[in-house]
């Protein structure tokens, strides 16, 4: 909702109104896209209620920056302020950072996809074994006879259960990865 929310405001920068008409404009149409409203919408509100009072759009964007600790909406913040004081091209920079945050979305999203398939493989590569045993066991029980029914069978087992679980361990911790 941030991001098109930053298409909205640079498509309205474009247009040619002002920073805080076009806070506006792009709260109305972020509200046709959302009609249920969200978080965001709730922010930008207050955010155009302050806007009425005079308050700069600067400050009321450090402050949601505040309450909304999330990188993207920090780096915009910084990016907007810093090219509001130094009068840069203001549209310019919006664009490029709704741009950056696209890709970092994709980025994000591909991420976790590639994560989910590899989560769900662990899974299935650690049920693998216990399966084959149990298939094992219950189709041909006599080939497992030598295995756990001697001190070296019993030994060569365990060490392997050991290793098993070291693996599920191991597993376990390389699929923990923080998008």
């Amino acid at each position: 909702m941030f991001r098109e929310w930053i298409l909205l405001l640079s498509s309205s920068l474009s247009a040619g109104y002002s920073v805080e008409n076009a806070m506006g404009q792009s709260v109305k149409e972020l509200q046709m896209i959302f009609p249920k409203g969200g978080i965001m919408v709730n922010e930008l509100k207050d955010m155009l209620a302050k806007l009425e009072n005079h308050e700069r759009p600067e400050t009321l964007l450090t402050e949601f920056a505040v309450r909304n600790p999330v990188e993207e909406v920090k780096s915009f913040v910084e990016v907007f302020c810093t090219a509001r004081v130094s009068g840069g091209s203001l549209n310019a920079v919006i664009q490029n950072t709704a741009a950056q945050m696209a890709e970092i979305m994709d980025t994000r999203r591909e991420i976790a996809t590639i994560l989910a398939s590899k989560v769900y493989e662990q899974k299935i590569m650690t049920a693998m074994p216990a399966a084959v045993i149990l298939y094992v066991r219950l189709c041909s029980g006599e080939f497992l006879n030598g295995l756990y029914h001697n001190p070296t069978g019993i030994l060569v087992a365990t060490i392997c259960l050991f290793i098993y679980f070291g693996a599920y361990l191991l597993g376990k911790r390389m699929v923990q990865i923080e998008i």
